[in-house]
């Protein structure tokens, strides 16, 4: 055997639609970009579909075979991209959007600020022993509903925008800090004794071990918990309707089943929540680059 052959191996090479479908499957940006175009025309057909099953289901039914029909009850509440698009423009023109969207967006914006300002206190005193217990007393009022604090609210602050205020900053609190503490305490033992060795004073081991490491899993915390923000703030805005907002007008357009209005309402608040994702994730690469490449490491 001739000792100067050289034995190579290749990579063996699939197609763009077989890597689609392997787990981790590596494929281009332009193919990826058509799995996104993909899934939103599969979005945009299903919901023209039923659009169209529900118009002609009501034209050959009578109204009782209609009530019993458990199709045409799934179909039923979903009003068509038209009808989404001119409740929309009706909204703009005549009963000020952008006024209320202005106002849900503040509020929300400011709440996530206060409860991110307070729950890094808290998550990070609780690394030294005494603030723990108060660490885990508030991570346990997660779990207690939340029209508990209502009244509260409503006895402590002035009714409209510091009882609303109030309400989404505590309630966004309890679920910030549960999952930054648990970044936490994930942190490795081994790096705290690690810098006891190097001869770290504990205000040292506080910065460089637990929070400097840590600041931009914090943004992730922050970005999950802007959209359980958008989650509460309509039912905040409920509770307290002498104000503009999304939440406000949500309650007066589902309770007069106007659902066209409804489901305008709803995209409107996806879409101001990816503005904000995509926000989060450009503020976590342009301060701390470095945790960017460790990922795609």
């Amino acid at each position: 055997m001739d000792s100067n052959i050289e034995i190579t191996s290749t990579k063996e090479k699939t197609s763009p639609l077989l890597e689609a479908f392997r787990v981790y499957g590596e494929v281009s940006t332009f193919v990826r970009s058509n799995l996104i175009a993909i899934w939103v025309l599969l979005f945009l057909g299903l919901w023209l579909l039923s659009v169209a099953l529900r118009k002609s289901m009501a034209e050959t039914m009578t109204s009782t075979e209609l009530l019993d029909n458990w199709l045409y009850n799934l179909v039923r509440p979903f009003p068509s991209p038209s009808e989404v698009t001119t409740a929309l423009y009706n909204m703009w023109a005549k009963h000020q959007l952008l006024s209320h969207v202005w106002s849900t967006l503040k509020l929300n914006v400011i709440g996530l600020i206060y409860s991110s300002i307070i729950s890094l206190v808290i998550s990070y005193l609780s690394v030294i022993p005494i603030f723990k217990p108060f660490n885990s007393f508030v991570k346990l009022l997660r779990y207690i509903p939340f029209i508990g604090f209502t009244l509260i609210f409503f006895s402590l602050f002035t009714i409209g925008w510091p009882t609303k205020v109030a309400m989404l900053t505590t309630g966004m609190t309890f679920f910030l800090v549960t999952s930054m503490t648990d970044v936490i305490n994930s942190i490795p033992r081994m790096k705290y004794e690690l810098a006891k060795v190097l001869g770290y004073n504990d205000w040292q081991v506080f910065y460089n071990v637990v929070v400097r490491p840590t600041l931009p899993q914090m943004i992730d915390m922050v970005a999950q918990n802007a959209a359980i923000g958008w989650i509460m703030i309509t039912s905040i805005e409920t509770y307290s309707r002498n104000e503009k907002g999304i939440g406000t007008q949500l309650y007066a357009y589902y309770s007069t089943n106007n659902l066209p209005e409804v489901y305008a309402l709803l995209l409107i608040i996806g879409f101001i929540a990816l503005l904000e994702d995509s926000l989060f994730s450009f503020l976590k690469r342009f301060l701390f680059p470095y945790s960017v490449i460790a990922e795609r490491g």
